[in-house]
């Protein structure tokens, strides 16, 4: 690829170095042509004024007592040999052979081999030639051209750094805007703010606002529709559940029994996932509850309360291994909701006579802030590695797990409820088997902002 093509593909992808790059060239094409007009101008210049130093010179000479008739050296020649200026009378034999009939006026003239620049001026007692060598002329317009092309070289490359920090300052404002659209959450549809924006991203930033506003109406929709639902099902799925409960109590034949119990088995699944929509609108509402002081102990021992009856049902050893993590900020429906889901994965998918275990702890991260987690860990076979990062997508389910009772929602919710709480929900595979599933969330002690600070250990 030519430069030039290297140069294009460089600046393809960003305005900022477009900007620059084009006021880059700009700058260097105006600084060259200035630089080039400078030159040629001081050129002419420098021989200007050496062109009045000749009449000067033969203009006093002229004037005063008689010359004689030999050359005239100045004796500033031994000094500065540009400065030397050869006087004499025309026809004189000595000196320079210049013709005797030059008019009075400037002339170029070769004598002893060399080019001289000539000013022939009548004078009493005969008409006075003032020279100097055209190649020592030249090298001093040239040393003078340079003194004035030197400084505007020199200023093109500072113009250029100079263009860059004004086009990354102009710019600011879309790196600012960039970077906030980059920190927000995908929750997070509420407006841009206009103030403070340069006039000419006032659309682009208006049309942002319109399009967040049309998929928060979007989302709303789908919210509505999956809770709307969910509660018109749940009325004809609890007649249904009820009416095949009572045909327990009824004479049936074995196959008809058996297939009855399946019925049942389905039925509770369909109202789990029910009940698993609802939570799900509930938890993409956003609509929690005021924040408040909890401790991770507390819930753990209600969620532990509420399912040790299946955990018991299964022969899984569920129990609270640690507890000395610091309290969070946090509603406490919701972060109930949000273990109770952690904790009920882990039986469902941890085998007969496994164990579940419950922690929570808090460590100091290297800025000086504490953070509290809280793990929910099994013994069950864990997650293929590759399927980690689709876990929380809604009904994601792998394919063992089809016979299990569950929707595929769990997860989903829970990673709702985090993004709400402002914590870090992450899974991971244990060395020796099975799934730690971690909530993390700034301590309480550590300050207020710990409930809407998202950024923190995983």
């Amino acid at each position: 690829m030519s430069p030039l093509g290297m140069l294009r593909a460089w600046s393809r992808r960003s305005l900022l170095r477009r900007l620059w790059l084009w006021t880059t060239l700009i700058v260097a094409l105006v600084g060259a042509s200035t630089a080039a007009v400078s030159y040629v101008l001081g050129y002419l210049e420098a021989n200007r004024l050496q062109d009045a130093q000749l009449r000067q010179v033969a203009a006093l000479l002229g004037t005063g007592a008689r010359l004689p008739d030999a050359t005239l050296l100045a004796r500033a020649a031994e000094v500065d040999r540009d400065a030397r200026v050869v006087v004499q009378r025309l026809g004189t034999r000595r000196g320079l052979a210049l013709p005797a009939d030059l008019a009075p006026g400037m002339h170029v003239v070769r004598a002893g081999g060399q080019r001289w620049r000539v000013f022939v001026r009548d004078a009493p007692g005969g008409a006075i030639a003032a020279a100097q060598r055209t190649d020592l002329r030249s090298d001093a317009a040239t040393d003078s051209a340079l003194r004035t092309l030197y400084p505007l070289l020199a200023l093109i490359p500072l113009l250029a750094l100079l263009a860059a920090w004004v086009v990354r300052r102009a710019l600011y404002p879309v790196l600012r805007l960039a970077a906030e659209l980059d920190a927000r959450s995908e929750l997070r549809l509420d407006a841009l703010p206009m103030h403070d924006v340069p006039r000419e991203l006032l659309p682009f930033v208006a049309s942002i606002n319109g399009l967040l506003e049309r998929v928060g109406a979007l989302r709303e929709r789908e919210r509505r529709f999956v809770a709307d639902a969910a509660h018109e099902l749940r009325t004809p799925i609890a007649a249904l559940t009820l009416q095949a409960e009572n045909l327990e109590h009824v004479e049936l034949p074995g196959p008809a029994r058996q297939r009855l119990r399946g019925m049942l088995a389905g039925l509770a699944r369909t109202r789990a996932a029910v009940e698993q929509l609802l939570s799900l609108a509930r938890a993409q509402s956003g609509r929690f509850g005021a924040a408040q002081r909890v401790e991770p102990g507390s819930v753990l021992r209600h969620v532990l309360e509420d399912l040790l009856p299946l955990a018991e049902q299964r022969g899984i050893d569920l129990g609270i291994e640690r507890d000395d993590g610091a309290p969070i900020l946090a509603d406490p429906t919701q972060i109930y909701t949000l273990l109770r889901n952690a904790v009920d994965n882990a039986l469902r998918y941890t085998p007969a006579g496994g164990r579940v275990d419950l922690c929570s702890s808090t460590t100091r991260c290297a800025d000086g802030t504490d953070w509290t987690h809280i793990d929910v860990e099994d013994d069950g076979p864990g997650i293929p590695q590759a399927w980690l990062q689709h876990a929380f997508e809604p009904f994601n389910r792998l394919q063992r797990d089809r016979d299990q009772a569950g929707s595929g929602l769990g997860l989903a919710i829970m990673s709702h409820i985090a993004d709400h709480l402002g914590g870090r929900l992450s899974l991971e595979n244990r060395g020796g088997g099975g799934l730690r599933v971690r909530y993390s969330q700034r301590s309480a002690a550590a300050g207020a902002a710990g409930a809407s600070d998202a950024a923190g250990p995983h």
